[in-house]
């Protein structure tokens, strides 16, 4: 039987990325930022739920999104601070 842990997390997906994205202003690898939930939070997220909540903070603004060669880098958005005043 799985532990309550590993169903039920303490803080929403979406929040722990922009934790992780704001502590990292030049960006983070979406390589990176996958190793990172996994190792600091112990989160083992599947890629359509990493990419479905990196979606939801780049349409509302939080974050950028570009492809560098084969990569996916996450940056915070210029406008972050008009979002959070």
């Amino acid at each position: 039987m799985p532990r309550f842990s590993e169903i039920w997390r303490n803080q929403p997906l979406f929040r722990l990325i922009l934790e992780e994205v704001l502590n990292h202003t030049a960006g983070i690898s979406e390589k990176d930022l996958l190793e990172t939930l996994k190792k600091d939070h112990g989160i083992d997220v599947s890629r359509s739920e990493f990419y479905e909540e990196l979606m939801k903070l780049e349409l509302r603004g939080f974050i950028v999104v570009a492809r560098v060669g084969r990569d996916l880098v996450i940056k915070v958005s210029p406008n972050i601070t008009k979002l959070l005043s």
